[in-house]
Order: C-alpha cells, then structure tokens, then sequence
C-alpha cells in the first residue's frame, strides 16, 4: 500500500515542484523506485510457484548462477529480467529525463516506461551482431535460455521450433521438464504427443532418468501413457538409481524409497498382471513385505485388502484407422501370395504415429497368415516387424502391429509394405481413394514401385493405416 500511495501523491509532488524549479536529474530515480517497489511485490506473490525453476536452471547452466538472485527468489526466466529492464530503462531515462516526451508520460501517470524491446523489434536492433540464427543441438537450450533472459523473443520462437522438429522419444522427458520451466506450452504439447504415443521407448530412455522429481510426478500421473505398467515400474526403479547417484548416495532399497517419497505410490501396481508383479516389482525389495503381501491378496483373495497404489488402469490411447477402400471383393483366383511384396506409399499433413497396418484376411474360412510388415522413408527402413495373424474368413480387417509406434512427419512420403505367406486366397480392397480425410489428418496415397503383387492405389492390399495422432 505504501508503494501505491506514493504513486498517486506524485503527480502533486510534481505540481509543487514545477513553483519552486525543476529537480535536476533526480526525477528519473524516484520514478525508477517506485516501479521497482511494484515489481518486487509482483515477485513476493510468484516466490512459491517458482522456486523450483531456479533450480533446474541452476544445474543446466552453472555459470549463470551469479546472475540468477531473482530466480532462486522464485521468478521465471523471464520475470528475471524485468528487473534488469527497468535498470536499463533507468539508465536511458537518467540522459533523458527532461524531454518532453518523458515529462508528459510522468504528468499523465503513465509510469510504466514503454520496453526498450518493444521499440527494437529485430535482433540486428538489440545488441545483436545480426539476425542470421544458427542452432546445433548440443546449445539449443543454453540458446533459448538466453533468450528469455534477455527477452528476445524472436530468437527463443527459433529454438523453440529447433526443439520441436528434433523432437523425439530419446530426448521427450528431457524436453517436456525444459518446456515447463521456460513455459512453453507448445512445446510441452508436443512432448506429451511424443511421451503417450511412444511411452515405452520415452520412458526407457536415458533422458528420463535425468528429469526432476515434480517432472516424474506429472509423468505418473499421466492417464494417456500407452504402455504396461511394468514398464512404467522398471523405469521408476531406473530413475531412482540415477538419483541416488546424484544425490550422492548407495542405491540401496531404502535410498530408493527415499528419494521416490509419494511418487513410488503414483505407480499403479494392481494393474500389472499377477505373472509380471510376481516377476518384478515382488522380487526388486522395493516394497515392503505388508505391501508385497497385501497386493497379492488383492490379485488373489475374494475380500480384498485396502492398497496405497490407484487400482485402476491408465487408458492409454485408442488407435485410429484410415480405410483407404470404399470396398472390398474376392474371385476365384485373387488374391494370392506366395511371397510377394504388397506396398503403397502414402503422406500426411500433421505429424502422427503409425502403430501397424490393417490387413485383409482369408476368403475361404478361417486361415493363419505369416506377414512381415515394413514401414520406410527414402528407402531408409524406419520399422519392421515379423508376426502372424489369423482370420475368421470374413471381410473385416485384422491389425497387425509394429513393435513400438514410429513418428511419421507431415508433407513427406512414407512406404509401408507387407509380405504375406499364406495357402488361401484372401479378399482385397476396391474403389481406392487417393485422399482420405481421417478425423484431423489428411492422408494423401501414391502407388509404390515396391509392390510386386499388384497393390496399387485403386485396390489391392493394405486397406488400413493404424495410428495415433
């Protein structure tokens, strides 16, 4: 209140001023001070949800640590800087305190000095040698760091989108904690994108053991991770090792829980299947032996005993189709195999993850087919997968799967093909489509110079796209 009621005596402190003379050069300080009274109060009140983000910068950027008082009080990146941009605005206002311009903002009690980075659009006008960018993985972050630090936002927008086309499983984890403590809420939609769709390979990566510990809580508590809740445990256990690690202590079953705390209890446990919580998560001593023994009771007993972990399991994601046929037929004579390949080539216009194909089946009963189903890009082989599937001898489709999800990118051709052993002939598609709109996606198809046994885009094999977007 002090700060306000300063504000608003100034404009008569200023009246009085103007009958006795100017006051020289000390105008300019007084405004400053109260700016950055108003500025600390705003600070006061995002101590606590900031804390954390000082932190993590702290550790990514150790060299910056002497510049970083605002942030371990609790401020962003950007809120930093405000501070250091009312000290420049201090400093041009001390060689300008008298012009008009400036003395008619002060009457109007317009005390908040236009930014310095408002007026100075572009890179080559800020202290910037020019506006040509060049970003390399290994100093993105360091990159986009400064950029907040400075406020040039034209440069943060560039790494933001260098982070987001080198986005993938490997380095999601890693993002999505970087994208909430630099706040961009983009980027951290597309980690989760990347996380869900392909959540065994992110979850098992290198990069997630290196996330912080409220990173880890939000990751557990995610109901869209398309993964079994094993692998979700192994990947706890790993990340508790690294922390250990890092905290300097013994990776001992104690150490674990310890640096877990509640997130151990985010894990939901019930939900693995009796064979896979007797051969893990009972045999690691990661739980105690009332909490071994309650959770196989509840697997077990008709009067279930009460449990610390959630009981129910995540949803996960629920596949998408795109039906490329308008139809579907078979003859006496077609369609056979015998080893040859069908294949077609197809794009999209929004990044997606293909999980596997939809397949015709058998036209003369029930029949099991061996398939090896291919996904790639410039003859570069991006998936592939060696399974069996067994039809009912109708004319629906039958899913066959890739081990993992694959990132497909828009605006460019992927070939997927398959390889099909079988005695009987099978039904196959007609009236092919060569654009099929599919909820949000556009999937545009092409025939494939791969395809030896006749699939093309008019008909043939291959009716289905599964995937998720």
């Amino acid at each position: 209140m002090r700060c306000l009621t300063y504000l608003l005596l100034l404009p008569e402190t200023l009246k009085k001023s103007k009958k006795v003379g100017k006051l020289p050069g000390r105008l300019p300080v007084c405004y400053e001070i109260l700016t950055l009274s108003l500025t600390s109060k705003k600070k006061q009140q995002q101590q606590q949800q900031q804390q954390r983000k000082e932190k993590m910068a702290a550790e990514l950027y150790p060299a910056a640590n002497t510049n970083n008082t605002n942030l371990s009080n609790g401020t962003t990146v950007a809120d930093t800087e405000k501070t250091k941009e009312v000290q420049v605005s201090q400093a041009s206002s001390s060689s300008a305190a008298t012009t008009p311009t400036t003395q008619q903002n002060i009457n109007n009690n317009n005390v908040d000095p236009p930014s310095w980075q408002c007026s100075h659009p572009t890179l080559r006008e800020r202290y910037m040698y020019s506006d040509e960018i060049d970003l390399e993985a290994d100093t993105v972050l360091a990159t986009l760091y400064a950029a907040k630090k400075y406020i040039v936002p034209a440069l943060a927008k560039a790494c933001v989108n260098f982070l987001e086309t080198s986005l993938e499983a490997k380095n999601a984890c890693v993002l999505l904690s970087q994208s909430r403590l630099f706040e961009e809420p983009e980027l951290t939609q597309r980690c989760w994108e990347v996380i869900d769709a392909q959540a065994e390979l992110s979850l098992g990566s290198e990069g997630f053991c290196e996330i912080d510990l409220q990173t880890l809580e939000i990751i557990l508590r995610r109901e869209t991770l398309n993964t079994k809740e094993v692998v979700v445990f192994e990947a706890v256990m790993s990340w508790a090792a690294a922390e250990c690690k890092r905290q300097g202590l013994g990776p001992t079953t104690r150490n674990k829980r310890d640096v877990l705390g509640k997130a151990l209890f985010l894990v939901r446990i019930p939900t693995m299947s009796l064979e896979e919580f007797a051969n893990g998560a009972a045999q690691c001593d990661i739980l105690t032996l009332e909490e071994t023994h309650n959770v196989f009771l509840w697997y077990t007993a008709a009067k279930k005993p009460e449990l610390d972990f959630p009981l129910t399991a995540r949803k996960g994601l629920v596949p998408q189709r795109c039906h490329r046929f308008q139809s579907s037929a078979y003859r006496s004579n077609q369609w056979r195999y015998r080893g040859r390949c069908d294949s077609i080539q197809f794009a999209v216009d929004k990044r997606i993850f293909i999980a596997g194909l939809g397949l015709y089946g058998s036209s003369g009963g029930k029949a099991e087919y061996s398939v090896k189903i291919e996904l790639k890009r410039q003859g570069v082989t991006l998936a592939q997968n060696l399974t069996k599937f067994v039809s009912d001898g109708s004319s629906s489709t039958f899913p066959v799967w890739f081990e993992h999800p694959v990132q497909v990118e828009q605006d460019a051709f992927y070939t997927v093909s398959a390889v099909l052993d079988g005695n009987e002939l099978s039904y196959f598609g007609q009236e092919g489509m060569t654009e099929v709109q599919c909820g949000k996606v556009t999937f545009q198809f092409q025939c494939s110079s791969d395809s030896t046994n006749g699939t093309g885009v008019q008909g043939g094999q291959i009716p289905e796209l599964v995937f998720y977007a």
